[in-house]
């Protein structure tokens, strides 16, 4: 088991969380491990007076996220909790912190955002993350106000939700912190309110208000408050002025706070005992001590000092007499007073030292039934402390063997599905099959109540599932392995985020230009932006023809005013579909049209697609010559109406036309029963088809589509949603009917 250690450098002005590896090699102790290793270097500044939070505050209230093209990748609750390297496959990502307390308005609160995209490549990759104060600061120049001319003042900023008050008593050196709120219009508001009350020099009360606009976080904004006699207002207020200077925050004095020692083993798991028998043991043991203050004392404690040749219960290696350091080198103990000062990758000096215990030492120690522990203790010259135990076994009774149940770790390349929004499962083993009441307890980090789940086992060696429910989204929780007698280190996993489809009760609806074969044609869309919008439907090709195939509609909703109408249609002697699905048309091919279904996803793993529906197919089915063999409704029959759903790992790319036709691949085999292109893209797959009247006359009713997993779910993220809905079924072949009408509102995935 790996130490660490971590620098935090933090104060009224900055906050640094520094990681530095201790390797496995004497001779590179900050040296590269692998490929693709994330190494995060997090900062905050504020040059304003100090928050009401202490560091240690600023550190454990810190929030890290560490997100790529598929979402929510790592959540790290506290700098504590941030490892000191984390391995990330190659790609681009972005990573984000918030510390603080966020607080309408408040003379010391203050709250702290960072945000820094970031690529990471082969190899070590160091990212420095800067959280700037998110607060809009104001204070008052105390050099503007002569109080023998401004009697009995007070000075109010405010905005909608919270407002702070200046006077005599603190405005020399008051500074108010203010988090602006969001409007109802999702917009943050950006302007304060200031009202100044007192009495003029002639004894007259007067109340003076002025609003700063367009206000910025990280900025402070001094407000003037002068008696101008020159210069009567005539409007109120007397003679008083109120001037704005704004400001930019500035860094200024650090404090800095570091980790105690860390104490590890070099090549071997200080957790774990160094097992052998006598004069079998290969090789030295060598401990690795690094402090980033001086190290004051190093001391090795023991019970039993005459078995293990040491010439005190206690010595400290760093101030015995050169008597003591020359038994122990010839009991084979060394250890060099003179520590080696390094250089960690972020400019911070440690220092570096070894104690080693050579073969010749442990092939000395006699046989015994139970296990020698020597406790080692580092001291820096801070105070901090840290404290390990050297656990040797020597001869087989002494062995103490490792934990009776293990918990493999659910982060898996293999395994993505592990770990859900609301569920993981994990995969258990037990290495002793006498254990009593084996299980897995859980909890969300940083709560105290644990929920425990059994295993069912009946002997070791054997491989169990155990699922941990009732989870949390885009959350941390802590899970140790449990029995009686036995607690394992506690081990974490972190929940995937659940996404929220855009303009899901569709409400939102604009309308564009095209340009047609006849010329430019208005088309309707569901959204507000062709930039940003979530739905498209086949509305630009059938505007050729002066057709609507996708509409708003208030016949039927589920919420809101608006449902989306898919109402398929006939030109010249043509059915176009009613169609509405997440992604884009991209062009019109002759007559024929060109998608990009799929729409950029945070890669989570849904269980379904629920959405209302009301459909109600036409007769009088027309079959497009040549298409009959594709399709499974009949001349002058019912139309079929569908909806289908995937997850996919890249967009799809549909064309209509013949000569060139691609369809979504919903199965391994297209239409002509070749091999579907762009199956293996294929996530998840669900569907549901009518072949009759759905949904009660006049009214909408909740549908469920469930997805089907794919094998490659295991291994492969989903990147992209796609959610077709269609009228007629087989609009792609120009087959349906003209009347097949569907309504469809209030579209959510589902998350079990």
């Amino acid at each position: 088991m790996k130490s660490y250690i971590k620098s935090i450098s933090l104060g009224a002005s900055a906050l640094v969380a520094v990681a530095a590896l201790q390797s496995c090699a004497l001779e590179e102790p900050f040296g590269l491990q692998g490929e693709g290793e994330l190494s995060m270097r997090l900062v905050i500044d504020s040059d304003v007076t100090r928050a009401q939070l202490n560091e240690q505050e600023l550190a454990d209230k810190c929030v890290v996220y560490i997100s790529g093209s598929k979402g929510l990748m790592r959540k790290y609750v506290g700098l504590s909790n941030l490892p000191e390297r984390e391995t990330l496959a190659q790609g681009h990502y972005v990573a984000e912190a918030w510390t603080g307390d966020s607080v309408p308005a408040s003379f010391d609160s203050k709250f702290y955002r960072g945000y820094q995209p970031f690529d990471v490549s082969a190899g070590l990759n160091e990212v420095k993350l800067t959280c700037g104060i998110m607060n809009v600061v104001a204070s008052i120049d105390a050099a503007t106000i002569d109080e023998s001319l401004i009697k009995d003042f007070s000075v109010t900023v405010e905005n909608s939700t919270g407002s702070l008050t200046f006077d005599a008593g603190n405005y020399r050196d008051a500074k108010g912190y203010f988090m602006m709120p969001f409007g109802a219009d999702g917009v943050r508001e950006s302007s304060l309110k200031v009202t100044v009350k007192g009495s003029n020099i002639a004894g007259d009360p007067f109340v003076k208000e002025k609003v700063i606009t367009d206000v910025k976080s990280a900025h402070e904004y001094v407000l003037g408050v002068s008696y101008n006699p020159e210069n009567p207002d005539p409007e109120g207020g007397g003679y008083i002025t109120i001037t704005i200077d704004e400001r930019e925050n500035l860094v200024s004095d650090t404090v800095a706070i570091f980790a105690a020692p860390a104490i590890d083993g070099v090549d071997f798991d200080i957790e774990k005992q160094i097992v052998g028998n006598p004069g079998q043991f290969a090789g030295e043991k060598v401990v690795k001590v690094i402090a980033f203050n001086e190290i004051r004392s190093f001391t090795l404690q023991c019970i039993d000092m005459a078995s293990l040749n040491l010439p005190a219960q206690q010595i400290d290696l760093k101030n015995c007499t050169d008597e003591i350091k020359a038994t122990l080198n010839s009991a084979g103990i060394t250890w060099d007073k003179t520590v080696t000062p390094v250089t960690g990758y972020d400019g911070i000096m440690r220092q570096l030292s070894y104690i080693r215990f050579s073969s010749h030492y442990l092939n000395n120690l006699p046989e015994r039934a139970t296990e020698y522990i020597i406790r080692l203790t580092a001291t820096d010259g801070s105070g901090k402390t840290t404290t390990r135990d050297l656990r040797i076994a020597v001869g087989e009774e002494a062995i103490v063997y490792d934990d009776p149940i293990i918990v493999d770790d659910p982060v898996d390349p293999n395994n993505l599905m592990a770990v859900g929004s609301r569920s993981a499962t994990l995969t258990v083993s037990l290495t002793d099959e006498s254990v009593v009441n084996p299980g897995v307890r859980y909890r969300e980090e940083g709560t105290s109540a644990w929920l425990t789940v059994p295993i069912a086992a009946t002997r070791a060696s054997a491989k169990y599932t155990v699922t941990l429910t009732g989870l949390k989204p885009s959350t941390r929780y802590e899970y140790q392995a449990v029995a009686e007698g036995f607690v394992s280190e506690s081990m974490y996993l972190s929940t995937e985020s659940e996404y929220v489809i855009p303009n899901a009760s569709l409400e939102e609806w604009g309308t564009y230009t095209a340009s047609t074969m006849l010329g430019k044609r208005t088309v309707i869309f569901p959204g507000t932006s062709r930039d940003t919008n979530f739905w498209d439907s086949g509305n630009e090709g059938a505007a050729t023809a002066n057709k609507v195939v996708l509409d708003k509609s208030s016949d039927m909703v589920g919420s809101g005013q608006y449902s989306a109408r898919l109402a398929s249609t006939a030109a010249l002697g043509i059915i176009a579909a009613g169609n509405m699905f997440s992604g884009s048309y991209v062009k019109t091919d002759g007559t024929d049209g060109v998608l990009s279904l799929g729409r950029e996803y945070d890669g989570s793993h849904p269980a379904k697609v629920r959405v209302k529906a009301n459909y109600r197919p036409g007769g009088s089915v027309t079959i497009k010559s040549g298409n009959e063999k594709y399709v499974d409704i009949t001349e002058g029959g019912t139309d079929h109406g569908q909806i289908y759903v995937a997850l996919t790992t890249a967009p799809i790319e549909i064309r209509t036309k013949a000569s060139n036709r691609k369809l979504f691949p919903a199965t391994k085999l297209n239409e002509d029963g070749e091999a579907a292109e762009d199956y293996d893209k294929v996530v998840a797959y669900g569907q549901v088809t009518w072949d009759a009247a759905f949904g009660p006359d006049g009214g909408l009713a909740t549908v469920e589509i469930p997805f089907e997993y794919h094998d490659i779910a295991r291994t492969q993220k989903p990147r992209y949603l796609v959610i077709v809905a269609s009228a007629s079924k087989f609009g792609d072949f120009y087959c349906g009917s003209s009347s097949s009408v569907m309504y469809l509102d209030d579209f959510e995935l589902v998350y079990e």
